[in-house]
């Protein structure tokens, strides 16, 4: 993996550090350990949340093979103290933020991927982590309208 900033955007290691520590200390992830209230309704959309959280660390677990390979290291360090106030919550109202975290980690792989310098290999896998992110997101929102948590958006409000 090359590196090096041009044209003023970040350089490639530090846009796929930041994508890495933003999978494996994403909200679906925190949520495993933080555990939200989940009425007996609501198990398969919390079945859904553990399948993305899962899916979240393989790939900050296969992106970090990609570092370590370029003899970088990489720490993912704490979750974010914000996070915090995600206690106690119902897995409804905690879903919502875990779609809106699941859009802003697919723009980082976006970030990543239009980045110059990507070996073919780290740019195949982050194409693979963009698609799913996407899948994610879309299979969320999905189960979300369903269980009538968000309504289906119309064309006027777009």
């Amino acid at each position: 993996m090359t590196d090096g900033a041009t044209n003023n955007k970040p350089p490639l290691t530090h846009v796929v550090t930041n994508l890495i520590r933003r999978l494996g200390r994403s909200l679906a992830v925190y949520a495993m350990q933080a555990r939200p209230w989940v009425p007996y309704r609501r198990e398969e959309l919390w079945e859904l949340l553990e399948e993305i959280a899962s899916q979240h660390r393989e790939w900050a677990e296969r992106l970090g093979e990609e570092i370590t390979a370029a003899g970088q290291m990489i720490e993912l360090g704490p979750f974010p103290s914000s996070y915090t106030r995600f206690h106690d919550v119902s897995v409804d109202f905690l879903a919502i933020r875990i779609l809106d975290d699941l859009r802003e980690l697919r723009s980082l792989a976006e970030e990543a991927e239009r980045l110059p310098g990507i070996k073919p290999e780290l740019a195949a896998v982050l194409t693979r982590i963009r698609s799913g992110l996407s899948d994610q997101a879309s299979n969320l929102e999905k189960a979300l309208m369903q269980a009538k948590i968000l309504t289906p958006r119309t064309s006027d409000s777009d």
